[in-house]
Order: structure tokens, then C-alpha cells, then sequence
């Protein structure tokens, strides 16, 4: 139906609250951090933000430095997470827009609502903390979705709904099925918004979208590594992150043999990690803005770092000093996936209401089946 997806010509980027770029010399866009004096470091004349993309700055410290800036301003308000498109692409969301609502076959508006789906199940790919942690297995038609078991006689721990409800279950089997639930979007809109919207509102509901798919199955596995963790590493408590910390953290999983891969940590850690001069020695920073975004921010002692830190204040999930250290996904657990996202059109005008919109399930399983590659921290 569309010869164009409409969001493929996407660049996730951040501006400052004027709408100015964060590579522009305007007045109101947030400075690099220079080198400290007397003490104290002070800001330079640089944006955060090389027109390459980069964040500036001359050594570890002062990128890390920046990111701070830039997760800071998103906090406040004083930077913007945006979509950065052109105004070809703008016009072009408008006239796809008009042309579904004034389509009487009803294949427009399910053209439009599937290349939505499809950005979406990309993106939950992509920024996903479920996805980044966990085996993510395809099934086909009619085939049972199992993992395999490496070391038996363990709790493993399976999720039976998107609430979600946890369920732990002693496995001494070389399998565990976890059973399928399903992920859900009602994406609506109303007559009146589109009379009345002034921006770019299928940029709006695919925030939408994304508030309903992504967080929701980033809930269900907070939740579920949440009931998982103390299993068979106690809870970590600490006031304030240290390197020492995060080598216990990392430890506990190693003495069990299984190779640490990824942390997971809330936003206020980041506070902790740039004022330690080891964290800053161990650090191997991420300098592309746009990667910085997807939540992945570097790497310490091999460890790859992710953060929901960057994300819109909706998309976040992680508690205030909150951190997970986690085994490799093959040591963990998985995802079971029956399709990809399936999108559906919809409207209520047979209920008395003026609203039309899209329906998305995806239909999928979750679990950890090896608590010992898990362990949570929290501050005190």
C-alpha cells in the first residue's frame, strides 16, 4: 500500500529545550565538561555534541563527563528526546495519515499500523533490556518452546502473564517450557487529536506503542529477575557504588563458573561511577551519542554497561539505585517468540466513541533457568 515506510527515515537524537541542536553553538545548548580547575571542573566553550555525533571531550573522564550532561538535561527537561526528521519526512507522515483516514477499504490504515508495528518490534530489539539479556528463540508452527538445561537440579523461574505472575519451579529434567503469554498495545486516536494536533502524531502514538510493548516486557523481566536474584546470590546492599562493589557483584557470578557479560544499572549510579578515579581507569566509554541512547553507555572490565538513563521519562523501568550483574544470555535464560508483532486495525465508533486506532499482540515466553548467573544490587 505505502511505496515508503514511514519510520524508516528515523534518527533518534537529543536537542536542547529551544529545539536547537546539541552540535549548534546556540546560547541554550548544555557545554561540554572541560578539565577540571582548582578542582572543580568547569564547562568549555564546546557543545556536548560533535557535529560527527560524538560527545567531546579529551579523555575518559570528560566523556563520561558528558554523558552525565546529557542524562541530566534529559531528567530535567532541559534536553529533549526527539526524532530528528526532516521536513520532507513530516509532510510525507501527514499526507500517509490523510490518506488512511479518507480510505474507505480500510487497507491503508492496516498498511499504516503494521510498518509501526514493524519499527517498534525493532526497536524492542534494540533498546530491550529482555532482549539484550536473554536467548531469544523463534518457534515455528505447532513447535513446543523448551530450553535446554546445562547443569540440572535448579530453580528456574516462568512468567504466565504480562501483570506479570511469577511462578519458581525445581527442574531436575534437561528441559524447561515456558508457557506462552501474550504482550498487547490498544494504540487509539481520537478525532478530535487529529483535528487538533499540532505536531507529528504518528510520531506520538509510535511513543505510545513503544510505552505499551517495550516497557511491558522490560517489566516482566525486572520482575521476574527481581524474584529471581536472591535464589543463590544474596542481595547486595551498598550506600555508595564502588569499584569494590562492582567486583563483588561480578565475582559472585564467576566463582560459579559462568562468564560475566552485562550490568544493568538505574541512573543515579552513573554519579558514582564517574566521581571514582579506578571506575574511570577500568572505563571503556561509548562516544556515539545515538549508541548512547539505545542505553548502551561502555564497558568496565569487560562488562558491557546498559542504563534505561537515556530513555523518555515514560520508557523508563529501573528503581533508583537499582543494578543487576548477569551471565552470558546462554547461561540465563530466554525468550520464546511465536511471530513477530502482529498488528490489527480497530476503531469504537460501534460503541459511541470517535476513535480508530491499532491493535498489536505478540505471543511469547519468558524465563530465567538459571538463577546462579543473576545477582541484584540496591542502594541503602
Amino acid at each position: 500500500m505505502f511505496n515508503n515506510n514511514p519510520y524508516a527515515p528515523r534518527k533518534q537524537a537529543v536537542v536542547a529545550s529551544n529545539g536547537a541542536p546539541l552540535t549548534s553553538g546556540a546560547s541554550q545548548v548544555p557545554r561540554a565538561m572541560g578539565r577540571t580547575w582548582n578542582g572543580r571542573v568547569i564547562a568549555s566553550a564546546d557543545p556536548i555534541i560533535n557535529s560527527q555525533g560524538q560527545f567531546n571531550g579529551t579523555n575518559t573522564q570528560e566523556v563520561m563527563l558528558n554523558q552525565r550532561v546529557l542524562q541530566q538535561g534529559i531528567a530535567n527537561g532541559s534536553i529533549q528526546t526527539r526524532t530528528m526528521l526532516n521536513t520532507e519526512v513530516k509532510a510525507m507522515h501527514e499526507q500517509m495519515l490523510s490518506a488512511a483516514l479518507n480510505d474507505k477499504t480500510n487497507q491503508a490504515w492496516m498498511a499504516l499500523g503494521e510498518v509501526m508495528g514493524d519499527q517498534i518490534w525493532e526497536t524492542l530489539g534494540r533498546d530491550g533490556f529482555s532482549r539484550q539479556t536473554l536467548l531469544l528463540k523463534e518457534l515455528g508452527k505447532g513447535e513446543v518452546g523448551r530450553f535446554q538445561i546445562r547443569k540440572k537440579d535448579v530453580v528456574a523461574y516462568y512468567v504466565t502473564s504480562a501483570a506479570p505472575t511469577v511462578i519458581a519451579s525445581q527442574v531436575r529434567q534437561m528441559w524447561v517450557y515456558p508457557p506462552d503469554f501474550y504482550i498487547t498495545a490498544n494504540i487509539l486516536i481520537e478525532d478530535k487529536e487529529i483535528a487538533q494536533a499540532p505536531g507529528d502524531l504518528l510520531e506520538d502514538k509510535f511513543q505510545d506503542g513503544l510505552e505499551q510493548i517495550m516497557v511491558a516486557e522490560d517489566k516482566v523481566w525486572l520482575t521476574m529477575a527481581r524474584t529471581a536474584a536472591p535464589t543463590y546470590n544474596d542481595l547486595v546492599f551498598y550506600n555508595t557504588f564502588t569499584p569494590d562493589v562492582f567486583t563483588n557483584l561480578r565475582v559472585s557470578i564467576a566463582e560459579w563458573g559462568i562468564p560475566v557479560s552485562t550490568a544493568i544499572i538505574a541512573f543515579d549510579i552513573w554519579n558514582d561511577i564517574i566521581s571514582d578515579q579506578q571506575f574511570t581507569a577500568w572505563f571503556d566509554p561509548v562516544t556515539q551519542h545515538e549508541i548512547v541512547m539505545e542505553g548502551s553507555v561502555g564497558s568496565i572490565q569487560g562488562v558491557q554497561i546498559l542504563t534505561d538513563a537515556y530513555r523518555y521519562p515514560t520508557l523508563k523501568v529501573m528503581d533508583r539505585g537499582e543494578v543487576y550483574m548477569l551471565g552470558a544470555p546462554q547461561t540465563l535464560g530466554g525468550i520464546t517468540q511465536r511471530s513477530p508483532l502482529q498488528t490489527m486495525p480497530t476503531n469504537r465508533y460501534n460503541l459511541g466513541e470517535p476513535k480508530r486506532g491499532w491493535f498489536m499482540e505478540q505471543i511469547e515466553g519468558m524465563a530465567i533457568v538459571n538463577p546462579r548467573a543473576l545477582i541484584r544490587g540496591q542502594r541503602v
